[in-house]
């Protein structure tokens, strides 16, 4: 592990367990609407007697989504003022508090009302987690973690569908209960991880000064990966809603089938996160997304010409390997572009394209589905997907073009003049922001690059020192007693 230089921890404490309280946050965020799906026909009778209950008994597992779309740019902004992890540990327990409002509180609406309060606390919960690995891991560590807290989500995600149809069977309420783990999470957070601010908020703090780019657009690479996460996000969800119909309408098959060709998709998107360390060394950024994308796109495809629920399975597995890739891509895109004083606002911005582009997936596929069907639509996805994937590939070599030339434009001199923080011109604090971000970048990658090969050479080194072992213990039979004395004498 080596921590972000420019990151300050203030009360250094928790040692190994705050990377796993940093990866079980992911779960905490699957867990928001996955877990009382189960619940939803028991809430729908208890309150049968409630004006538009069938509308109102849906809300439950989406009314937290909007709640995190609205708050979520607000969240970033409250992680600087506050403390990284005071909004981390104040996410879970707002999360403990909203969640488990269903247990107590009497009638749906106050329910509903609980469910925002629970938005909120995603909201803070992801936007700080992200932010909280990058602040205190970098390159190969930062990766591990960021593709392992994806994975979590994912295998989270199958389990508490089905732990929260279990306990649906005891009672609808019970359900509810389950959100009480996040306050479990906020008692490891308190212990175990360290308040972390950006070395150069201290100073820009005591000067009176806002940070970089306050007022300025975002930079390229942030950008390019918020409209990523959107695009991304829309064609995940159209699965999980599309799919059933699709399953029970046109295969004439029940809820198991459809159930098992989803967790399909989450499954394998935890399995390929999982290496996601291994997998960037392939590429950039733009070049993963890409990929990604071209993935979702042949999944699409196999949906929109399976003749069978194997096939439709076969589809969700090969989206699931896009998927996997590109959460980690596009969460350490944002955590390495971002000055670090902005990292929590910028990844609260990922956070809303994020649960908008799950919001928004029925109302962009249902009128498609409405005019051509469903596996029709699923056609319009891929092709849509295939276009994203070739702009993603097609901005990754107009990136690295630029960067060429602008490192060739400017010699040593006005470098020094740029980054020594004296301007050459009055109007260069946006040339300034471009040196800082390409600056940025370029250490990102040569710690990436720096910590691939000590990898390489631990690896290398391991197998070394096995097969030196396996010929010594070869050899010794062979010694015999007497030349083993002979040379302890």
């Amino acid at each position: 592990m080596r921590p972000d230089p420019s990151v300050k921890e203030h009360g250094r404490r928790g040692g190994p367990g705050r990377a796993t309280v940093l990866v079980l946050a992911g779960t905490l965020t699957i867990m928001a609407g996955a877990v009382v799906s189960p619940a939803i026909p028991g809430i729908r009778a208890a309150f049968a007697d409630t004006a538009d209950v069938d509308l109102l008994a849906r809300m439950i597992t989406s009314a937290h989504a909007l709640a995190i779309v609205l708050f979520s740019p607000f969240a970033g902004a409250l992680s600087e003022r506050i403390g990284r992890k005071r909004a981390l540990v104040t996410g879970m327990f707002t999360f403990a508090l909203g969640g488990s409002s269903g247990f107590y509180l009497p009638d749906l609406v106050s329910i509903l009302a609980g469910r925002v309060v629970l938005g909120i606390g995603v909201s803070l919960i992801m936007t700080n987690s992200v932010t909280m690995i990058a602040d205190l891991y970098d390159g190969t560590e930062r990766r591990r973690l960021l593709g392992r807290q994806t994975a979590a989500g994912a295998f989270g995600g199958v389990l508490l569908l089905v732990g929260g149809g279990a306990l649906a069977g005891l009672g609808w309420r019970t359900v509810f209960l389950v959100y009480l783990l996040g306050a479990a999470l906020a008692a490891l957070a308190l212990t175990r991880l360290p308040e972390t601010r950006p070395a150069a908020e201290d100073a820009r703090r005591a000067a009176g000064r806002s940070a970089p780019g306050a007022r300025r657009g975002l930079p390229a690479g942030v950008a390019a990966a918020l409209t990523a996460m959107f695009l991304g996000q829309v064609a995940f969800y159209s699965v999980p809603v599309q799919v059933p119909f699709l399953v029970e309408d046109h295969f004439h098959a029940g809820s198991v089938a459809s159930g098992a060709v989803i967790a399909v998709q989450t499954l394998t998107t935890g399995l390929v996160s999982l290496r996601f360390a291994a997998i960037r060394r392939l590429a950039g950024e733009y070049g993963l997304v890409s990929a990604a994308f071209a993935g979702i796109a042949v999944g699409y495809l196999v949906l929109s010409l399976a003749p069978h629920v194997a096939v439709l399975a076969l589809g969700t597995l090969v989206m699931g390997m896009g998927l996997g890739v590109l959460m980690p891509t596009l969460n350490g895109w944002v955590v390495n572009e971002a000055p670090p004083e902005a990292r929590s606002r910028y990844t609260g911005f990922l956070t809303t394209a994020l649960f908008l582009g799950q919001f928004l997936a029925p109302i962009v596929t249902q009128p498609l589905v409405r005019g051509l069907g469903i596996q029709p639509m699923f056609l319009v996805v891929a092709a849509g997907a295939l276009l994203v994937a070739a702009g993603y590939l097609a901005g990754g070599r107009r990136w690295t073009v630029r960067a060429d030339r602008a490192a060739t434009a400017h010699g040593p001199d006005e470098e020094r003049g740029v980054r020594g923080g004296a301007p050459a011109t009055a109007g260069s604090a946006e040339e300034h922001d471009r040196h800082d971000r390409r600056d940025r970048h370029d250490r990102h990658e040569q710690h990436d690059r720096h910590d691939d090969r000590h990898d390489d050479r631990q690896e290398v080194g391991e197998r070394h020192a096995e097969h030196s072992g396996h010929a010594e213990h070869r050899r010794a039979p062979a010694d015999g007693p007497h030349r083993a004395a002979g040379r302890a004498g």
